[in-house]
């Protein structure tokens, strides 16, 4: 019997996981059989788009927990959760305002939806991350005044977290709903050092739970603030989403929130206690931490662990998969790790005796002084719009050379992952830096290009 599947997960299960999702192969109360608690909408279980008995009653605790009117279970996911968040916001043919590093699904959503994008500019920290700071909002929004909303990114993959109580002030002295992407901040319902985008002043923000906490992928919550009328939102998600909800995953947001409000805050100030005195040895051994210089009115999570390496963050992240210890993303010149509240200590203790083993086996420093900023993966001016996304991404497409394509307009989101953020959006045209970041970037770290060295466009008429 070929079971390619199963035999994939379990050599995957026998390794180091500092990565999501952050159950990292542990339930956070008693272990429980998928198939045996699989079920459906029945008249004895309870109906996610119109909920009465349990799933209502773990909303309201979920709720309780984060600290909103309304929360509502996603077992679809954050990209569901903020698929519902722009339609409920948005009208077709209506402007959303976009940071620069937003979700990919955001833009297939405005494809899908006839929204148009219209991005905030951006700024770049001294380690090279993108940030977009609350007077870039406030510029867009004056700048395109029938802009129905923004979204704000609070946490990235870096852990950098936006200064979200200015932008909700420039969004909503305007008028304008503030949507929140808060993927990775689930955990912050329980923190002391962070306050969840909610209490920041966000009126509508999805967490991805599985990201932080001991939930299974792809769960989520979609949470709610006074004034959102939480029915029509609700009815806006049952279009993005299965009409069959996996029960399971709805089972695994509601663990999750349970050994949370019992354990999380303890947790977390334990990890957060644990991670610090890491960051000291890991410096030590020659890989500092890389959360420093913070944008005025900006932190980091630090409960988000970035190394920096002299040898590279790709080289780095090979040699830790050697050693069964697989990271949740590299660049340049670091690897990112997402921690475990359940064991999060003791896979620290694993990553420092690799790192000791690594050490002492590296290769001498590259010449000169070392060099912990990534080098600038963004374009030096992003390119101008030519079509809506919408008509763009649906049009009548060819693929061409990337140096061929440059003056045509694109059919489609191209750009890097890590970190996944668009260097040319649909409708864009094509301009020689963006060809030229697409040519000298390898085809196993960029999205949109369906044939290595070629991209789609629109065919001229």
């Amino acid at each position: 019997m070929q079971r390619p599947m199963r035999s994939m997960l379990t050599r995957v299960s026998a390794r180091t996981s500092l990565h999501m999702p952050a159950a990292q192969g542990r339930a956070p109360l008693r272990s429980f059989s998928p198939y045996r608690l699989d079920a459906t909408e029945l008249p004895v279980t309870d109906d996610l788009y119109r909920p009465l008995g349990a799933i209502a009653q773990a909303e309201r605790l979920a709720a309780c927990s984060a600290g909103t009117q309304t929360t509502i279970l996603v077992p679809g996911g954050s990209t569901a959760g903020l698929h519902a968040m722009l339609l409920y916001a948005c009208k077709r043919g209506e402007q959303v305002v976009l940071p620069r590093n937003v979700h990919i699904s955001c833009l297939h959503l405005c494809a899908l939806a006839g929204f148009e994008p219209v991005f905030a500019e951006p700024s770049i920290t001294p380690e090279g991350r993108l940030y977009t700071a609350p007077e870039a909002y406030a510029r867009t929004l004056d700048t395109y005044p029938h802009a129905s909303a923004a979204l704000a990114l609070h946490g990235d993959y870096y852990g950098l977290l936006s200064d979200l109580p200015a932008i909700a002030r420039e969004t909503h002295t305007r008028g304008r709903l503030l949507l929140c992407d808060e993927a990775h901040g689930a955990y912050f319902n329980w923190r002391s050092d962070v306050p969840n985008a909610g209490a920041c002043g966000a009126d509508l923000f999805v967490q991805s739970a599985h990201k932080t906490l001991p939930a299974l992928t792809p769960g989520a919550w979609l949470h709610a603030m006074p004034g959102v009328n939480a029915q029509r939102l609700r009815s806006l998600l049952r279009m993005v989403q299965t009409s069959s909800p996996s029960f399971v995953i709805m089972l695994s947001l509601d663990e999750a929130r349970c050994w949370m409000d019992r354990y999380g805050t303890v947790a977390c100030a334990r990890l957060l206690a644990a991670t610090e005195r890491f960051r000291m040895r890991a410096e030590a051994l020659g890989f500092p931490d890389d959360q420093r210089n913070a944008p005025p009115g900006m932190a980091y999570d630090r409960l988000r662990l970035v190394l920096a390496s002299p040898w590279g963050g790709v080289w780095l992240q090979k040699q830790l998969q050697a050693r069964k210890l697989d990271v949740e993303m590299c660049d340049e010149g670091h690897v990112v790790c997402i921690l475990s509240l359940l064991d999060g200590p003791a896979r620290l203790c694993r990553l420092e005796r690799a790192l000791r083993a690594i050490a002492r086996r590296a290769p001498p420093i590259p010449t000169g002084e070392p060099n912990h900023t990534p080098e600038a993966i963004f374009p030096e001016a992003w390119p101008p719009r030519r079509m809506s996304i919408g008509d763009a991404a649906f049009a009548q497409s060819e693929e061409l050379p990337v140096y061929e394509a440059i003056g045509r307009v694109s059919a489609v989101n191209a750009g890097p992952y890590p970190p996944g953020i668009a260097w040319l959006t649909a409708g864009d045209e094509v301009t020689p830096t963006v060809a030229a970041l697409l040519t000298n970037t390898s085809s196993e770290r960029l999205f949109g290009m369906e044939t290595p060295g070629m991209l789609r466009c629109v065919k001229r008429t």
